[in-house]
């Protein structure tokens, strides 16, 4: 028999809605340790257990269990198998759950993860005024600058700011964030102000290490090319480097999500604009396509988009500062 015909014949035999109920018998076995065990949590009768445990064995063609008189051992198939039907069945219960909600009112927890300054910065707020309108959902966060896959990990939504968005989950595009060189009025009094990007290996600089197009220059040829700095600071989280500029340590490179209030105050000054077009990425919501019937889910989605229509609070330096720009610069060379 040739491979094809093989897989032709194995197909046959599992497509039958049959397969899902011994399935489940077969997750309840495992985590119950017990064939008798699962029964009574099935209500059903042993010897119906271990006919649906045989007969899925004998579908697939494979030992699953090995069966002692005082417990059960998985075979390497029945491992593979019970990992991957327990995140079908939770898929299908979740499919059918949605469905059966599409137009009822939000509810239940919502599970977000986004980055550890996002989620600080501006989540809770975000969340507050989402729960004045859907009080009946709650709000589980994972804080994570590590990427998450959500076929993986159990979240409903990853919010991620990023130029390349991965292209195997659905995405809503919420809003611009740009990145800016700025410093503290104090520390540019102090040292002045360069006037182009290649000057700031005269300066001390506050470097996150996993931002590669902040600290580079163009070459003849147009290539990005890595900025010789000796930085003063080195720091993996753009919240510290963001209290160093504060206390006057000298220039960082920051998005204006996290800079927008310290912008406003003036606590922060910003510098070398004719760059700032240069580092935009985007604010994405990522989710499952199989997920976005869940109410919750679709709704706060939907407040993101409406919510940052116009545009985001933290653009609002941006947006209201654009002829200011140059006139902001000449002051911080005086």
């Amino acid at each position: 028999m040739s491979v094809n015909s093989k897989k032709m014949t194995f197909k046959s035999k599992i497509d039958n809605y049959t397969i899902f109920k011994r399935l489940e018998v077969f997750i309840k076995i495992v985590e119950c340790n017990s064939l008798s065990i699962a029964a009574q949590k099935l209500s059903l009768a042993p010897s119906s257990v271990s006919r649906t445990l045989a007969k899925l064995e004998e579908q697939l063609g494979v030992i699953l269990i090995k069966r002692t008189t005082r417990h059960i051992v998985l075979t390497d198939a029945g491992q593979y198998l019970y990992l991957r039907a327990q995140n079908l069945l939770i898929n299908l219960n979740e499919s059918l759950t949605n469905t059966a909600s599409f137009y009822k009112h939000p509810q239940g927890e919502l599970k977000i993860t986004c980055s550890i300054a996002f989620g600080t910065c501006h989540l809770m707020k975000l969340f507050s005024e989402y729960r004045m309108i859907t009080p009946d959902v709650s709000l589980s966060v994972d804080l994570n600058d590590h990427l998450v896959n959500l076929n993986e990990e159990n979240f409903d939504i990853a919010l991620r700011i990023t130029q390349n968005p991965p292209l195997n989950f659905a995405m809503r595009k919420i809003s611009e964030i740009h990145w800016l060189y700025c410093a503290s009025p104090h520390y540019l009094t102090l040292k002045g102000t360069p006037k182009n990007i290649e000057e700031l290996i005269h300066y001390d600089c506050l470097v996150n290490p996993n931002v590669s197009h902040a600290w580079v220059i163009k070459d003849s040829l147009g290539n990005n090319v890595p900025l010789r700095i000796t930085p003063l600071i080195q720091a993996n989280s753009s919240l510290a480097l963001l209290q160093a500029a504060l206390n006057h340590q000298g220039i960082v490179c920051l998005p204006t999500y996290i800079l927008g209030d310290y912008l406003q105050s003036k606590a922060l000054i910003p510098i070398l604009l004719n760059h700032h077009n240069e580092s935009i990425y985007h604010l994405y919501a990522l989710y499952c396509p199989s997920k976005y019937n869940d109410p919750k889910i679709r709704s706060f989605i939907d407040f993101l988009m409406i919510k940052f229509q116009d545009y985001a609070p933290w653009a609002e330096w941006i947006n209201h500062n654009q002829n200011a720009h140059t006139q902001c610069f000449d002051k911080t060379k005086s």
